[in-house]
């Protein structure tokens, strides 16, 4: 039986099970080493002298949920060199629990990766679930003890900023990326703190960084012998922003087209005066949100109808119809006898603040002050204490009363067109568009020649992006400069400035891609920490993969 229990627990050899006391919650063994000699820690030598013994408790994982605890006999001997100054030691035995430690080396292992995998206090949740009582200081104070994780040699290095309070406290993230792994965290994104860092590793071949200027002059200074690559992500960031402007540009040229092609408006016949609700009865405009609600209770009311109607077809009593669909039979016999679902609307009108100051806003409206924030303000200095939204809600009625300006010509792609909108027609692939946005993207280009120009400037540069043609950088850089749109010659002056590093990130397979994907890990593995997220810990956790 003893040597069942052993083969359970799992003991290293030469440590005997001496006895075993379950409880309904935990397991009590008595355990002891066997060895006939023991090492002296200061001098190595082996003896074989019993000084005495002491008891040591000993936690260890759990079993079958079940709490174990070890009393480990540990003995003392004495040292067999008269000369060496640890007279009596304590036998150590590494492979099972290590000096002045309260629980074994393969619970510490399981603490650690607790906490590594799910933090401080999931981690201590997770393991009251597995049967191991321990706190989440405890399981933090372990991370914060694990070695320093050896950095092996690294070739290719990519370098992002990640934010620790967002426009206030930043790091620097360094990753592998050949091994797409975090190798370290810096506590800020200076460039004296990433060259002191690129001091320490001459080894780097290979720089990928964005467009900042801090982290490439510090590859400069520090690692001259280092080729940088600018991100392609961020090239595209860079082409996009300028575009922007320059699209913005372009719509007083599409806006002037369609003028000129826009037939001449005929004249409408003069606007008939409309009537005025009367003060008492003036309702309020509905919130969108209000009216989507009702729509779909409208909605869900119509199909309980049908299915209703359906159901008494087929001759089913209305007792078994009204328990189908939760109703009571009174009202299924008093919607099937209507012959449709009701209509809840409210008849009545609402009080409202708004209704003593309702006379005085309809006369100024008959006089022609449409303009909402006036008649607010009009009313306010009456003494109204309500919101802008009150009023507008009100005027919304007397608006919705307009005549349609139907005389008027259907709106132009340019009148409809904005900046934003157009800007991911131009960056896009035109193979990925739809005939719509095909259509739409024509009509611009035929509108504006500068807008033409620039798509066939960035369409082209965005090719060099997709297919890393970094040899056709500089043709592309003098077709730029002769294009004569502003936007475009000083995208031009930022890639001669960092030259080298866009022709590389053209041209070269590697990317910041692969860090942004852990600055995102870094994200989730920060938040889920609860404010517990400071630089040591979390670095800790980021270094120390489970």
């Amino acid at each position: 039986m003893e040597s069942v229990d052993a083969a359970l627990l799992s003991l290293p050899e030469d440590i005997t099970l001496q006895s075993v006391h379950p409880t309904p919650t935990s397991v009590l063994a008595h355990i002891a080493c066997q060895r006939k000699s023991a090492a002296c820690p200061q001098c190595q030598q082996p003896s074989i002298r019993v000084h005495g013994y002491y008891t040591r408790t000993v936690a260890d994982l759990p079993c079958a949920g079940r709490r174990v605890v070890f009393q480990l006999r540990v003995r003392k001997f004495v040292c067999s060199l008269p000369t060496c100054p640890q007279q009596v030691f304590t036998e150590r035995l590494p492979e099972l629990v290590d000096s002045y430690a309260r629980m074994t080396t393969r619970l510490t292992a399981m603490l650690e990766a607790l906490g590594l995998a799910a933090g401080g206090e999931q981690g201590a949740r997770l393991a009251q679930r597995c049967g191991i009582q321990t706190s989440s200081s405890t399981l933090l104070r372990r991370l914060l003890c694990l070695a320093a994780v050896p950095l092996p040699p690294v070739r290719v290095l990519g370098v992002d900023d990640w934010s620790g309070k967002k426009g206030q406290r930043y790091g620097t993230i360094l990753v592998d990326l050949e091994q797409r792994k975090i190798i370290d965290l810096l506590p800020d994104r200076t460039s004296a703190t990433f060259a002191a860092w690129l001091r320490l590793h001459p080894e780097i071949e290979i720089i990928s960084r964005d467009r900042g200027t801090d982290y490439a002059a510090a590859a400069r200074e520090a690692a001259p012998q280092a080729r940088q690559i600018a991100d392609r992500f961020h090239l595209v960031r860079n082409v996009a922003d300028i575009l922007l402007p320059c699209l913005a540009r372009c719509r007083a040229e599409l806006c002037a087209s369609a003028r000129r092609e826009a037939p001449e408006p005929e004249p409408s016949p003069p606007d008939q005066p409309r009537s005025l609700p009367h003060p008492d009865t003036w309702r309020q405009h509905a919130p969108a949100q209000v009216e989507r609600k009702y729509q779909a209770r409208q909605a869900e009311r119509e199909e309980v109808f049908a299915q209703m109607a359906t159901l008494r077809a087929a001759q089913v009593p209305l007792a078994e119809i009204g328990k189908r669909l939760g109703k009571s039979d009174h009202t299924v016999r008093l919607w099937l006898k209507r012959g449709s679902a009701p209509v809840h609307r409210r008849r009545r009108k609402r009080h409202s603040i708004f209704d003593p100051y309702a006379d005085d806003v309809l006369e100024r409206w008959q006089a022609g002050v449409h303009d909402g924030p006036q008649l607010f303000a009009e009313i306010r200095a009456q003494g109204f204490s309500g919101s802008v939204s009150v009023v507008q809600r009100f005027l919304q009625t007397l608006r919705t009363r307009r005549r349609p300006l139907s005389d008027l010509a259907p709106p132009s792609p340019a009148e409809q067109l904005s900046a934003r909108a157009a800007l991911w027609l131009f960056i896009r692939e035109p193979t990925t568009l739809t005939d719509r946005e095909q259509a739409t993207l024509e009509a611009i280009r035929q509108a504006s020649v500068t807008a033409d120009t620039a798509y066939g400037l960035v369409q082209g540069f965005l090719t060099m992006v997709r297919q890393r043609e970094g040899e056709r950088l500089d043709a592309w850089i003098e077709a730029a400069q002769t294009s004569q749109i502003p936007e475009l010659q000083r995208l031009v002056l930022g890639i001669l400035r960092d030259r080298e590093a866009v022709q590389a990130g053209l041209t070269e397979e590697y990317s910041n891609g692969p860090v942004e994907a852990q600055v995102q890990k870094l994200k989730v593995v920060k938040r889920a920490m609860f404010g517990r997220a400071k630089l040591p810990l979390l670095k800790q956790r980021l270094l120390h993969t489970v």
